[in-house]
C-alpha cells in the first residue's frame, strides 16, 4: 500500500470512524478531501512543493477540495525536524497574510505533544502512518466550529477516548 492510501485509511477508519475530528466527515463524505504524496527528498525541496500546493488549493473552489492532506514518506521523518518544518511554513503564511485563508494540522508518526511520555495514548490523537500536513481553509474551519456546540471539549475527549480504548488494549 503507497503512502497516500495508507493515510487516506487512516483518515476514514481512525480518524472518522473514532470521531476524533467531529469535522472530517462531511468533506470525506462529499469527496472535496485531496491527499497528495510529496516527491521531495530533501526538507528544502519538500518545503517549496509544499508552498506550492498551498498556492493551488487557495487558487480552487472551495466546491472542489476543502482540505488537502500532504504525505511525506521520503522527507521529515524525525520529529523535531518535522515540527520545524511546520513552524517555517506557519511562518511564511503569517508573513505573506495566507494565514487568513490556510489553517495548518500536523500530524507524525512519533507525534508526541509536550508534556506528556511518548507511549502516552493521547498522543495517538496526531500519529498517522507517516508524516502529514494538513491544509485547512480557514473559512471551512470557521463555518465548522461555529456549528458546534463545544469545540474546547474536543481534545480532552479524544484524549479520554484514547486513554481508555488502548487501557481496553483495543
Amino acid at each position: 500500500m503507497n503512502s497516500r492510501e495508507a493515510t487516506r485509511q487512516w483518515v476514514e477508519n481512525f480518524v472518522v470512524r473514532l470521531g476524533l475530528c467531529p469535522f472530517a466527515a462531511r468533506p470525506l463524505r462529499e469527496g472535496r478531501v485531496r491527499y497528495e504524496q510529496c516527491p521531495a527528498e530533501t526538507a528544502e525541496e519538500a518545503f517549496y512543493w509544499s508552498m506550492g500546493r498551498i498556492q493551488n488549493l487557495v487558487g480552487e473552489p472551495r466546491e472542489s477540495v476543502e482540505t488537502e492532506l500532504i504525505v511525506f514518506p521520503e522527507t521529515l521523518n524525525y520529529f523535531p525536524d518535522f515540527l520545524d518544518f511546520v513552524e517555517e511554513i506557519e511562518e511564511v503564511l503569517a508573513s505573506s497574510g495566507a494565514e487568513s485563508l490556510v489553517q495548518l494540522a500536523h500530524f507524525h508518526p512519533d507525534y508526541c505533544f509536550a508534556g506528556l511520555e511518548p507511549e502516552d495514548p493521547a498522543n495517538t490523537t496526531n500519529r498517522s502512518p507517516h508524516p502529514v500536513l494538513q491544509l485547512l481553509r480557514v473559512e471551512g474551519v470557521a463555518e465548522a466550529v461555529a456549528g458546534y456546540p463545544d469545540v474546547d471539549a474536543i481534545p480532552e475527549r479524544n484524549i479520554s477516548l484514547l486513554r481508555r480504548l488502548a487501557a481496553e488494549g483495543r
